[in-house]
């Protein structure tokens, strides 16, 4: 039976490769995150080991502000307490701003997005190793810098030449000149893609944290025969649980790892679609299997004839699914390395070049093997126990290839298709209480469970009106005839494309319910023109100057004006909370068709908060209730009064609502963002061109009509559902294997069958004509399917999520209509090789096959 076995293998070589691919491209998606998380993560850990060599001991506070992204400051008073340690060398205050606060000026006047490696400003201390100072010298003046090389050579700026910067902080452009350019030992101008500037110690104080007289870090030099850890401690006991005391490898570690964890969540992702293609391999593997152990079935028996028992006839199908398996499994794991390491490299090239080192983790290795082998064992199991249960003599009699009942299919899927109705129903009806969006989700797997389990009862009729549409010539009637022969069959292999066009559906309807709410929500709820804010993303939030928005009232055509600041640092009982400010709440509500719920919401005393229903209950607050928020600026919390309250889903009634008073105690003292209306009849592009002009030394922030605001939203729902749709790709791939194998298989099956059609007068292409209406079919019945449910799935999810803004329902009906397209195109596609194999047979021989 073992030389059997490998025998069958060796004699369908094209079958084992079929079978093969699909799992390959599973395990190569699963395994290539994984490289590349291993890979990056070294790479990573490797370059802060570098940069942090000459690092004994650093401080920092205990605790981030969120407003600024920095460490809170750090006194200088404790530079000096920290020198009187024993052991100490010296203790040097550093400055060091790596959330990109400090914004690069280019030579055009724009800003220069902050994407991929950070651009660092810090304090010049001095040149030390891996540093060398190549041309000039550091900053001695507060109107001068020094830069790194990366950063010359990114932006053209050269020694002498004024360098402009615009501080998040200040909202001020200044320019300093150019007095140093620094790299690194061994010709390396970045350490790891980073752009780095050097201030001194008073301006950058200033541009970093808008004040002077402390510090970000404090780096600590140790005493000749100090040993690091034993420094850290000594220092750690001096300073108190107030600060965060680490050695040089230490700070390595943390910050290499916080890079993994963020990695992490997109590997996550990675990882969810390669499940997702493995999950689809499992259907082709079944159907493979099945077509399998169909043909071999006169085979089996003689075996059973001869005296192999049933264990036997089992071991056999499944050895040979663990050979498919293990071979699958180290090819994927082979493609899974190359793929890691070209993603790694990609990463790499967003930080400037890093040194990107190749690491394959064990959980790779054991992953592709154990996906390769388990899946495609587990997948064999079910044809290999129904070879097993057939009689030797009635397989000889080719009785065992009669077509089973799908009334099982019917039976469980009904049970889990009613299962997610239920659920939905008690979900939509809102019974379900706080459990709401779980119920939902169980529903909306039960449903899909049971679309995939009952896919073979609707398979033979649906794919009857299908092919009519097709049936126009004999071969047309025969392909459709041919499509609708074994429902279990053409179930599994449409089931494949399916799931990829199911998830790709639901998804899209999501996408456009979401486009579909946004746009519904300017439409309704916002009346400002212009918005004046942010220019592109940051990792901070530029603002302007408070004097601008006088000037602003003062442009002709504009009718009203509402400034907005933010303090993202305040907390309440030590949790951040939504503190915004405005200088004119009555105009906000305006802007924002805000309703009242209770109380006065059109002023604001400096004492006063105004809530929104929403977190009115969340945190039990009613009118005339005290309120104590810490806000970043201030050493003590202040005491607000609750004296209005909005009704929710106005974007000027959320979090907490004070006066423009107290942005002074903000992190951030001038307005974020601007709101303007104009005046009937107005020029807008008159009025947008003369506000340029009042902010146009500030290049971080721009003007917008509220159109374009709407469109910038969409757009990154657009990123997401291409990059879902690219993703999913590999899954469609796999759907078409899984047509072009069980298409290949069912012409060998047919053999004789075809051999007498060519002989009673059929051509070439006739043939080809049958196997390609036979081909999309199927293709275009997994096609409806993924359609009809996938838009089901999707409208539920957005009935769950109407409160969640999602309020607005529309269909991707270009999308859909682009996959039903798609279909019948992945059906031509897929039918040219078995039609090409179809083509080959010799008549003569196909005639006799036994």
């Amino acid at each position: 039976m073992l030389r059997a076995t490998f025998k069958s293998l060796l004699s369908r070589k094209a079958r084992l490769l079929l079978s093969g691919i699909a799992i390959i491209l599973g395990v190569t998606f699963i395994t290539g995150s994984l490289v590349m998380r291993a890979s990056f993560s070294t790479s990573i850990e490797g370059m802060f080991t570098t940069a942090f060599e000459s690092v004994d001991v650093q401080i920092s506070s205990e605790g981030t502000n969120a407003a600024t992204g920095q460490p809170n400051p750090i006194p200088e008073s404790v530079v000096a307490q920290v020198a009187t340690v024993d052991g100490v060398e010296s203790a040097t205050g550093l400055v060091s701003d790596a959330a990109n606060t400090v914004v690069v000026i280019d030579k055009n006047g724009k800003a220069i997005p902050a994407f991929g490696a950070p651009t660092i400003a810090s304090n010049w201390t001095g040149v030390e190793d891996p540093m060398e100072l190549r041309e000039g010298a550091g900053p001695a003046a507060d109107d001068e810098i020094a830069i790194s090389a990366s950063l010359a050579d990114s932006t053209g700026y050269k020694l002498g030449e004024q360098f402009p910067v615009i501080s998040s902080i200040t909202s001020e452009q200044q320019s300093f000149k150019i007095t140093g350019i620094v790299g690194y030992t061994g010709g390396r101008d970045t350490l790891g893609g980073e752009k780095t500037m050097w201030f001194t110690t008073p301006a950058a104080q200033t541009l970093v944290m808008g004040t002077t007289g402390a510090f970000t870090n404090i780096d600590v030099k140790a005493a000749s025969g100090v040993d690091d850890n034993t420094l850290r401690d000594r220092i750690g006991a001096e300073l108190g649980s107030s600060f965060k005391v680490q050695t040089g490898e230490d700070l390595a570690k943390e910050i290499s790892g916080q890079f993994d964890e963020i990695l992490g969540a997109f590997n996550n992702i990675l990882i969810a679609f390669g499940a997702v293609a493995v999950f689809v391999s499992i259907f082709l593997i079944i159907n493979t299997f099945s077509i399998i152990v169909a043909q071999r079935t006169r085979e089996l028996a003689l075996f059973r004839a001869m005296g192999a028992g049933r264990g036997q006839v089992i071991n056999s199908v499944l050895l040979e699914a663990a050979i498919i398996g293990v071979l699958a499994g180290v090819v994927g794991l082979g493609l899974g390395v190359l793929v890691g390491w070209g993603g790694t490299a990609a990463l790499g090239g967003l930080f400037g070049g890093m040194d990107a080192t190749l690491s394959v983790p064990t959980s790779a290795i054991v992953s592709a093997l154990a996906i390769g082998i388990v899946v495609t064992m587990l997948a064999a199991v079910f044809p290999a126990i129904r070879a097993s249960r057939i009689p030797p003599i009635a397989a000889l009699r080719d009785a065992a290839n009669a077509e089973r009942s799908v009334l099982p299919f019917g039976i469980i899927g009904g049970v889990f298709l009613l299962l997610g109705g239920g659920l939905l129903t008690w979900a939509l009806t809102g019974n379900a209480g706080d459990n709401r969006l779980m119920v939902m989700g169980g529903g909306i797997l039960s449903l899909f469970i049971g679309a995939v389990i009952f896919t073979p009862v609707i398979a033979r009729p649906l794919v009857s009106v299908i092919g009519r549409i097709m049936s126009w010539s004999m071969p047309g009637k025969l392909g459709r005839r041919n499509s609708g022969r074994n429902p279990r069959r053409t179930a599994i292999t449409a089931t494949a494309l399916m799931i990829g066009v199911t998830l790709v559906t639901a998804i899209g309807v999501l996408g456009s319910s979401a486009q579909a709410s946004i746009d519904k929500y300017f439409e309704n709820s916002v009346k400002a023109d212009l918005v004046i804010g942010s220019a592109a993303p940051s990792t901070t939030i530029p603002s302007f100057k408070t004097e601008i928005l006088g000037e602003m009232k003062a442009v002709p055509g504009v009718k009203l004006v509402v400034g907005a600041w933010a303090d993202l640092g305040a907390t309440i009982n030590g949790e951040i909370v939504s503190v915004i400010a405005v200088d004119d709440l009555a105009g906000q509500n305006h802007m924002f068709a805000t309703k009242t719920d209770q109380g006065n919401t059109d002023t604001l005393g400096p004492n006063d908060v105004v809530i929104n229903t929403d977190t009115a209950k969340a945190e039990n607050l009613k009118l005339g209730d005290k309120v104590e928020i810490k806000l970043t600026g201030s050493p003590t919390p202040k005491s607000f009064t609750v004296s209005g309250i909005t009704e929710s889903g106005g974007e000027g009634g959320g979090g907490y609502t004070i006066s423009s008073v107290n942005a002074e105690q903000f992190t951030t003292k001038n307005p974020i963002q601007a709101f303007v209306e104009l005046d009937d009849g107005a020029d807008t592009q008159q009025v947008t061109d003369q506000i340029n002009t009042l902010l146009a030394d500030n290049p971080l922030i721009t003007v917008n009509d509220v159109s374009a605001l709407s469109d910038q939203i969409k757009q990154i729902f657009d990123i997401i559902l291409t990059i879902v749709q690219v993703l999913l790709i590999v899954a469609m791939g796999i759907a078409v294997i899984g047509v072009v194998n069980t298409l290949t298989l069912s012409v060998l099956e047919r053999t004789r069958e075809l051999g007498l059609l060519r002989a009673v007068g059929m051509t070439k292409s006739q043939v080809t004509g049958m196997v390609t209406v036979e081909s999309v079919v199927i293709s275009v019945f997994g096609a409806i399917l993924g359609l009809a449910v996938g838009a089901g799935l999707g409208i539920a999810a957005q009935q769950a999520l109407k409160d969640q803004f999602l309020d607005t329902l529309a269909m991707p009906w270009n999308t859909m209509a682009f996959y039903l397209v798609a279909g019948v195109v992945i059906g031509v596609l897929a039918a040219l090789i078995p039609a090409y194999r179809a083509n080959k047979l010799n008549v003569l021989r196909a005639i006799s096959y036994e």
